[in-house]
């Protein structure tokens, strides 16, 4: 077989693998994700629950104080802000310029006292991206506790305080996570045993 005109043949493979690069691609960034499950409410007799309320200004304080201390290696620089929202501020470096970006959240108190962030919006400088996108991004690319998981199907952030491993084997769970009255209690659980 005698190919007549060899750069035409090329020049269509070339573009017939850039057509599979770019299939490929897309097929990855939108595979499902591994599902995030709920976690259950563990009752014990191992444990006495101490009441804790706080206000938005102290909680940040606490908040940003643990991710500076957990973050120490991390690429990302971001801080939180509690607002009538939950708010992580930060930047990202792209192409050696830093450049602001803004996740905002809806948090929702669930049945065992674990934390559900919903995202709301995504902002890097100006621009708004694909919220999906960021989320799985975040997940693949960057060291998250194990208590934290992000489900980037459903745009969700799920924060198993339960599951937070604390001096003296202490555990938090969410009583109201009111952000619009200031009104936030937590239930601390402290082994007895």
């Amino acid at each position: 077989m005698k190919i007549r005109n060899k750069w035409k043949f090329l020049f269509l493979t070339l573009i017939g693998i850039n057509l599979v690069c770019v299939l490929l691609f897309f097929g990855f960034l939108f595979a499902p994700n591994k599902e995030v499950k709920k976690k259950e409410i563990v009752d014990s007799n191992e444990y006495v629950n101490l009441s804790v309320q706080t206000n938005k200004e102290d909680l940040t304080r606490v908040i940003n104080n643990f991710l500076k201390k957990e973050a120490k290696n991390n690429p990302l620089n971001y801080k939180v802000l509690l607002t009538e929202r939950v708010m992580l501020l930060g930047t990202i470096t792209v192409f050696g310029k830093e450049i602001d970006m803004v996740m905002t959240f809806k948090p929702e108190v669930l049945d065992n006292g674990d934390l559900r962030l919903q995202q709301e919006a995504f902002t890097v400088g100006q621009v708004s991206l694909p919220v999906s996108f960021v989320l799985r991004y975040i997940n693949d690319y960057y060291n998250l506790p194990e208590w934290v998981q992000i489900d980037a199907k459903q745009q969700d952030i799920y924060v198993y305080l339960s599951e937070m491993e604390m001096k003296s084997d202490m555990k938090v769970a969410v009583e109201t996570f009111d952000l619009s009255k200031d009104e936030l209690r937590f239930t601390l659980q402290v082994p007895t045993k």
